[in-house]
């Protein structure tokens, strides 16, 4: 094993080794999932290291399939005995458990072959990033923070991290995958003086796979002293019904909260606000939403999902019609549907639905032009207490932002409530932006709801 992460090759023989002892133990099926990561994040706060982290693991998941019922054990022993004893463990769990037909793994005609697509997850700059250098960078993000104002008085703190492993899936039916990848960020919070012992606000921050990709100090520390100060004097507005500007980190949160509509398992247990309306018009026109595990150097993506199947483009919403839900190997099973490649899991955990990159694809108004064809409404920029039902799509947060008139950011806003029905907030999506960018694996363009409820004083 190396000092850094174990190799997918590696990984791959220690699944192999655990699928030959959770045979020789009395499995009819069995599937394993190793995994090796190795991070280290720093934050600095008032002018120091406030604190350093460093971390590794090595681990191994083992689901065995005996008589139909599943016996799921991991653990981080990977010796002979420590397998054996993880397929043992496994096995007898098995023989306690309930049988259920969809239980199993894909074999290799619904995994297909193995594909080796460019995806560029993996950076070697990322990996030989010197601590000094992260710690350098943390300490840099809050200087230039608190430089760039008078009233951006202290932060909340700044971060820097790495992370770099490796995973591998294997089954009784023949597949065998595994890849590797790295990823890197950095965050800063800047707080600057209000009226009245005040403080408002400002967060900027990115992850990527590359570090080329990562933004200089300077960027990130700016912008988030510039959204800190613009909020000074923010203050309440009566209730009104207008139309909303969601900027894109307020999108992409939206996006992130309704995403389980889309999930097989929701779907079955009509659970998902979508339930019924398969093929059915339930957005804008302007609304092409994706889930994409294959877009090169993307914090989701994967060439492989957490089952071995290969990772794909799948099209949730065409156009404002809802084309698809997405689905594990074992709910595809219970559905009568055909595994999305949508299976994600880590060595210490069964699969589960879950998306690789999620986004809505840009429009093309720009930002600025979505402003001006506004003459009253709410600039939504930041948002606080959660208030979301993933059973009815209701949607309800304490908000920040901007009072529009007449095409401008009149004043800041706070102290109001943002409000709607996420049903009727996709059918209102008047403008997509043709701002997307990329901060973490979910993505939004700016988009303008028509009309929302905006309660405040």
């Amino acid at each position: 094993m190396s000092a850094r992460h174990v190799s997918p090759a590696e990984l791959e023989r220690l699944c192999a080794a655990a699928l030959d002892r959770a045979r020789a133990h009395g499995a009819a099926v069995a599937d394993a999932c190793a995994e090796s990561s190795s991070a280290f994040t720093v934050r600095a706060h008032g002018g120091s290291v406030e604190s350093l982290k460093q971390s590794g693991t090595c681990g191994l998941g083992l689901r065995a399939v005996v008589g139909g019922a599943v016996g799921f054990a991991s653990g981080t022993d990977l010796s002979p005995a420590g397998l054996d004893d993880l397929a043992r463990r496994a096995v007898s769990l098995a023989r306690f458990a309930t049988p259920d037909e969809a239980n199993g793994a894909p074999d290799t005609a619904e995994a297909g072959a193995p594909v080796h697509p460019a995806l560029q997850l993996f950076d070697p700059a990322a990996i030989e990033w010197a601590p000094e250098r992260k710690i350098e960078m943390a300490l840099a993000l809050e200087r230039i923070t608190l430089a760039a104002d008078p009233r951006v008085s202290r932060t909340d703190g700044a971060s820097v991290s790495s992370s770099a492993g490796a995973f591998a899936i294997a089954n009784t039916h023949g597949v065998a995958r595994s890849w590797e990848g790295t990823s890197v960020s950095a965050w800063v919070v800047a707080l600057a003086d209000d009226r009245d012992g005040r403080q408002q606000t400002g967060a900027e921050g990115m992850s990527v796979r590359h570090l080329a990709d990562l933004p200089a100090a300077e960027a990130l520390a700016r912008a988030a002293a510039k959204r800190a100060v613009d909020r000074i004097g923010a203050r309440t507005v009566p209730t009104a019904r207008v139309p909303v500007v969601m900027h894109p980190d307020i999108a992409g949160a939206w996006l992130s909260e309704m995403a389980d509509a889309w999930s097989g398992e929701s779907l079955i247990k009509q659970s998902s606000w979508l339930t019924g309306k398969l093929g059915e018009v339930v957005a804008s026109p302007l609304v092409t939403m994706v889930d994409d595990g294959t877009l090169v150097r993307r914090l989701g993506s994967s060439p492989y999902d957490g089952e071995g199947l290969a990772t794909r483009r799948n099209v949730l919403l065409d156009r404002g019609r809802l084309a698809m839900f997405v689905y594990d190997h074992y709910h595809a099973r219970r559905a009568g549907q055909a595994p999305t490649a949508n299976a994600l899991r880590g060595w210490s955990s069964t699969p589960g639905i879950g998306f690789h990159n999620l986004y809505v694809e840009p429009g093309d108004a720009s930002p600025e032009a979505i402003l001006k064809g506004v003459d009253r409404g709410f600039y939504y920029d930041d948002q606080g207490s959660f208030g979301f039902n993933g059973v009815t799509g209701d949607y309800s947060f304490q908000a920040q932002g901007y009072w529009i008139e007449k095409g401008e950011k009149a004043y800041p806003v706070d102290g109001v409530t943002v409000a709607g029905n996420s049903l009727e907030m996709l059918r209102a999506i008047a403008a997509v932006g043709n701002d997307l960018e990329w901060r973490s694996s979910i993505a939004c363009p700016t988009l303008l709801i028509a009309e929302m409820t905006v309660s405040g004083s």
